[in-house]
């Protein structure tokens, strides 16, 4: 039908339709807008408190302090409680997701050994940032949870801000490492009368199967030391600790825990080695943050590091071991905010 000689009536319900589909594509935009507002204003802000999700079928616990970019912290080993404790001064840069990885803390546990495996942990970290409604994220990595941080960024590089990584460094082999240890281990033994001892005491409890030794002296915090730099530095360390070990660490499934076996902890080694020939390939900014004295991860391991992360800039903490930022707190927080400083780290 023509318009230009329909008649008024003919053409009423041709005009009708128009202003309906007018108004619904108006109402359309309008929903579309809000919604818009409403996620975003969800990924600028999160509330803070504390919070259970369902991820992959686990009760995954959460908790939400700070303000800024949202950074997810949470170790695979002893959950959240012990960065809760210690990393507050970066609740001031960002919104810090504390979360007890599965099997930690007051999070679920899952059926299998299987599934405390990097790639699900990798995994978990990605469903609860979908979770929160954020499209991009940084973590913190220490120590075992570095290997997942960096895993994350190979994985997900559209939804990675940024890591802070301590405690840790680049393994050319399970070989290598053991013996960069073994050297580290006695070097600072020739240097230290201290760690001299920590090593006689954790070398005697696992001779004798005890925490006391012949005279009756108390060596059950040994193990922490070792991991420390002197007794000022492991008496900051230990009541966090102790935290960890009331909270909470990663609990066994039919009495068994993963990575036991030996081919459980080859394969893991192996895919470790893999995600390592792609680091080159992340290009977001990187911080390593790690003690000077580390035993378990020696200077030379973590400049490794640096050297194939393209981004990446390493910070070696004086008088600290294995938790810089908890042995020297007020070092590593200044180095932390200064090198946050220079990437413009709220840029997204």
């Amino acid at each position: 039908m023509c318009y230009a000689t329909a008649t008024p009536d003919a053409f009423k319900p041709f005009l009708k339709t128009e202003v309906y589909m007018s108004k619904a594509y108006h109402s359309l935009l309008l929903c579309l807008f809000l919604l818009f507002l409403t996620t975003d204003a969800r990924t600028q802000k999160l509330k803070n408190g504390n919070f259970v999700a369902k991820i992959a079928g686990i009760n995954i616990s959460y908790t939400i302090k700070g303000k800024g970019p949202v950074m997810i912290v949470g170790h695979p080993n002893s959950g959240k409680i012990g960065y809760e404790l210690s990393l507050k001064p970066l609740e001031n840069k960002f919104t810090i997701v504390y979360y007890d990885p599965r099997g930690t803390g007051k999070s679920g546990t899952p059926d299998s050994l299987s599934q405390y495996s990097d790639a699900h942990l990798v995994n978990e970290i990605d469903l609860l940032r979908e979770h929160l409604h954020v499209s991009k994220i940084w973590l913190f990595g220490h120590s075992d949870q570095s290997v997942i941080a960096l895993q994350y960024a190979v994985d997900h590089p559209e939804n990675t801000s940024g890591l802070i990584l301590s405690g840790t460094q680049y393994i050319k082999s399970r070989e290598s490492v053991i013996e960069e240890r073994r050297k580290t281990e006695e070097k600072r033994a020739s240097e230290s009368p201290w760690f001299r001892q920590v090593v006689k005491d954790w070398d005697y409890m696992i001779e004798h199967k005890t925490t006391t030794d012949s005279a009756g002296r108390d060596l059950k915090y040994a193990t922490i030391k070792w991991w420390c730099y002197d007794e000022e530095t492991a008496q900051k360390v230990i009541p966090i600790y102790d935290s960890i070990s009331k909270y909470g660490r990663r609990r066994p499934i039919n009495n068994q825990f993963p990575f036991q076996t030996q081919g459980e902890v080859d394969e893991k080694f192996k895919r470790i080695l893999e995600y390592e020939s792609k680091y080159p390939t992340i290009k977001i900014d990187i911080l390593i943050l790690n003690g000077k004295y580390d035993t378990n991860n020696p200077p030379n391991g973590a400049e490794k590091l640096e050297s194939v992360l393209p981004n990446s800039k390493l910070i070696l903490i004086d008088k600290a071991g294995h938790f810089p930022w908890v042995e020297q707190p007020e070092k590593s927080f200044n180095a932390i905010y200064k090198w946050l400083e220079t990437i413009k780290y709220n840029k997204d």
